[in-house]
């Protein structure tokens, strides 16, 4: 049997379970999403279904993994029950050669995943307003939906507040710090708003409540007159600000809507300033791991080639250990992940530790069948 035409076979019914089972989990997370959506009292028919579109590319990153599994398994199921699996390892067609196969098939859709999570989540999430105005108070994946105006271009963050405008170089979630912080204060006159005073800071402590402690503080008074605005300095400036450590997080959760190069800067920037970039180092690595867990789901799900004839393991004992080495990934990398996110690990760690484990697992099973052609 040519190389050529084996290759072909091989990657014809992984493809094919692929397609099939992406379509399958896709009507069912589909089917479960709406439902839940019409039963709500506070929504119509349409904002359910815009809504679904703007999760979609979320959930594509969970849906792709799983069907890379199935696709290994099922197809290679397939190919033992017909006996062709038997067939292809005896035409001289190495178990090396089929993982190959696998893993070129699987990379594919890696990189697809990798696009999706990079590009086309943050595209629609930061149109998501603009497709459902109202959509904050009535689902709850919008609520979370940050306020910020400008991130890379300027540097800052811009938000507007009941009376004054504020920017910020960004906010440290771990020690409450607002870092390099602005305050514009604004007047109304007849539906003109003219500036009243400004006050910089190098960085802003939170006490309590809404009290805020700005360091190394400038304040620029009496703007809106026709003399020179009055400028003084204090090292430390107590301020009452409308916003709690909880209002800046929501401001700087619209880092969701930042494809995968701005995210890239935005982090070297703030490491750049001495802030702590755990939480979104682990939005940026979970990216790749998404992507790079596809292949590892599809090769795991490989190992019955190793019993190529139809009275080796059973196809139901192998989906039941596939399923619950996949379940157990999702459980310990949920939890890696959290601890990322608290800086109770490091974020590298956090997010490729469990893959890597799985990586080597796979490696391990090869190593110990190196023997077996």
């Amino acid at each position: 049997m040519p190389l050529s035409i084996t290759k072909k076979l091989i990657l014809k019914e992984w493809f094919r379970f692929f397609i099939l089972s992406f379509i399958f989990l896709l009507l069912i997370l589909t089917v479960a999403k709406l439902i839940t959506g019409f039963l709500r009292s506070n929504v119509d028919h349409i904002e359910v279904l815009i809504n679904y579109l703007i999760e979609m590319p979320t959930s594509f990153s969970r849906i792709l993994p799983i069907s890379c599994l199935v696709a290994s398994l099922f197809s290679i199921n397939k190919l033992k029950t017909r006996n062709e699996l038997t067939a292809i390892f005896a035409s001289g067609f190495s178990r090396k050669n089929y993982l190959i196969t696998i893993f070129q098939a699987s990379l594919i859709v890696a990189l697809i995943s990798l696009l999706n999570s990079s590009y086309l989540d943050p595209f629609v999430k930061k149109h998501r307003f603009s497709l459902l105005p109202d959509g904050a108070s009535k689902f709850r994946n919008l609520k979370n939906v940050g306020l910020k105006a400008s991130t890379i271009g300027s540097g800052r963050m811009w938000f507007k507040s009941h009376d004054y405008f504020f920017s910020f170089a960004a906010f440290d979630r771990i020690n409450n710090r607002i870092q390099n912080i602005s305050l514009y204060y604004t007047s109304a006159n007849d539906n003109q708003y003219s500036s009243q005073k400004i006050i910089h800071a190098k960085s802003a402590d939170h006490l309590k409540d809404r009290t805020w402690k700005f360091n190394g503080a400038t304040i620029l008074s009496g703007l809106n007159k026709e003399q020179f605005p009055a400028v003084s300095r204090q090292k430390e400036l107590i301020v009452k600000m409308g916003e709690t450590p909880d209002d800046f997080v929501q401001v700087e959760a619209d880092i969701t809507t930042l494809p995968t190069p701005k995210l890239i800067d935005y982090v070297l920037k703030l490491k750049a300033s001495n802030i702590n970039t755990a939480s979104y180092e682990v939005l940026l690595y979970d990216k790749a791991v998404n992507a790079l867990v596809c292949i590892l789901f599809a090769l795991l799900a490989a190992s019955p080639i190793y019993r190529p004839n139809r009275r080796g393991t059973s196809f139901g004992f192998n989906l039941s250990v596939v399923f619950i080495f996949s379940i157990l990934y999702w459980l310990v990398y949920s939890y890696t992940m959290e601890l990322g996110k608290n800086s109770k690990l490091d974020p590298l760690i956090a997010s490729f530790s469990v893959p890597i484990i799985f990586a080597l697992y796979i490696a391990f099973t090869l190593f110990q069948h190196r023997k077996i052609r």
